[in-house]
This record gives C-alpha cells, sequence and structure tokens, in this order.
C-alpha cells in the first residue's frame, strides 16, 4: 500500500489527489496527470473504437472516462469501494461500467477483452506480495483475446524494468515495448511544475515533459533514481 491517508480517506480529496498525490500541490498533480495522459494516448493504438477495455484499478475514473471519450467500451474495476463512489459521482459514461473486485480476479469471459489499461496500480502487488502479481498476469492472460495487450503505466518506482516484466512473461506475455515517461527530481522538472510557469502552461509542459522522455530516454539506461515506465505486453496471437 502507500503512506499516509488510506485509499478510502484518499477518494474524499478530489479526483488527482486521490489517485496520485493527496500532498501534492494542484499543479503538481496536474502535470503528472498530463504525463500520464499522454502515455493514455499512446495506448490508444492498441484499441479501436468499438473495442473492450478494461480500466485496472480505475480510481476515481479518469480513464473510464478518457477511453469511453474515443469510442471504446469501458469497465472499470477497483478494489475500493470509496473510489467508485468518487467515479460515479464524477459521471460514468454510458459506454462504460464499474466492478468492485478483489484486485486478483477479472470477473469476465476468457478471451473477451480487446486492452487492459493500468496505471499506477500493479507496484502495489509487485513490491508487497509477489504472488498476487503472478496471479494478475494470469488472470489478464486468461481474459484478453489472442493480439490483445496490457498497457501498464509505473509511476514512481526505482528498478529495473525486467522486475516488472519477468512474471507477465512467464504468464504468456510477449514484453513489446518499455519507455520512460519520465524521471523524478532535478532543476527543470522542479520549475515545470512551480509557480515560475504559467499556470495555463502546465499541462502543454507535463506532454513535452513526456514526449521528450518516451522519444530519447532509453528504459535500460541505468540511472539511480525515481522514474515513470510505460510497458505494453502482448498476448500472442
Amino acid at each position: 500500500m502507500t503512506g499516509g491517508p488510506s485509499w478510502a480517506e484518499r477518494a474524499r480529496l478530489g479526483e488527482l489527489k486521490a489517485v496520485i498525490s493527496p500532498t501534492a500541490s494542484d499543479r503538481g498533480n496536474e502535470f503528472h496527470h498530463t504525463v500520464h495522459l499522454y502515455a493514455a494516448r499512446k495506448a490508444l493504438a492498441f484499441a479501436e473504437p468499438g473495442k473492450v477495455l478494461i480500466d485496472f484499478g480505475c480510481g476515481t475514473g479518469r480513464f473510464v472516462r478518457f477511453f469511453s471519450g474515443r469510442g471504446m467500451s469501458v469497465i472499470g474495476t477497483e478494489i475500493t469501494s470509496e473510489m467508485l463512489v468518487a467515479a460515479r459521482r464524477t459521471g460514468v459514461p454510458k459506454n462504460s461500467s464499474l466492478l468492485l473486485t478483489d484486485g486478483l480476479s477479472i470477473p469476465v469471459a476468457d478471451a473477451s477483452i480487446d486492452m487492459i489499461w493500468c496505471c499506477a496500480v500493479l507496484r502495489y502487488s509487485l513490491f508487497s506480495d509477489r504472488n498476487s502479481y503472478r496471479k494478475i498476469a494470469h488472470e489478464m492472460q486468461r481474459v484478453l483475446k489472442p493480439g490483445g495487450s496490457v498497457v501498464n503505466l509505473e509511476m514512481h518506482v526505482d528498478t529495473d524494468p525486467q522486475t516488472f516484466n519477468q512474471d507477465f512473461e512467464a504468464a504468456g506475455f510477449v514484453t513489446r515495448d518499455v519507455r520512460i515517461l519520465k524521471r523524478y527530481g532535478g532543476l527543470v522538472e522542479d520549475c515545470l511544475k512551480s509557480h515560475l510557469l504559467p499556470a495555463a502552461l502546465v499541462k502543454a509542459a507535463g506532454h513535452c515533459w513526456a514526449a521528450l522522455h518516451y522519444r530519447f530516454d532509453k528504459a535500460e539506461r541505468r540511472v539511480p533514481g525515481l522514474r515513470d515506465y510505460l510497458f505494453v505486453w502482448s498476448k500472442p496471437e
């Protein structure tokens, strides 16, 4: 889990503070949200309009709404009922649904899902209960159609990407791509999130920062420190 407020308590803090950082400034959370949106736009390459997508650990529903707005049928799964209350309060699109789950099982039929999206969720099982992480990988393999993909954004981690890949590969997935979306700290990022940058430019800064890392940074570059990854694992045809 995470330090500070419980997930139930965080659900009452607002859409972004609930799922990104309860202690960060609104501007800082908006910056990180824009980085996450950049990743979600990259995920659109793996799920066309009309396809069925699972938002695994949907939180306050920000990506349920994002993908639904692009013409997909979205099933948001979540283990914290208060998060689903917050998501419903904000609004659930007509082509979407929300499910309270145990965090391990996905209550849908075999080979019925086109894509699974995860944002800052899987690290909690990986680093606290590796067996649960393995079970999740096998469950995602079960529900995805052949050729379907898991697109997983992991934020604020300091570990080799293979730590995340190996159990998905053992479950039968192929690691299709691993990218860096951002690295934490440094004067440039601090300025991009600070009051020194006009509020109207924070979203543009987050998008550009993610795009630069995605294009030019290398996941295999061994530099100590926290970073955000974007993984794509595909189920063979």
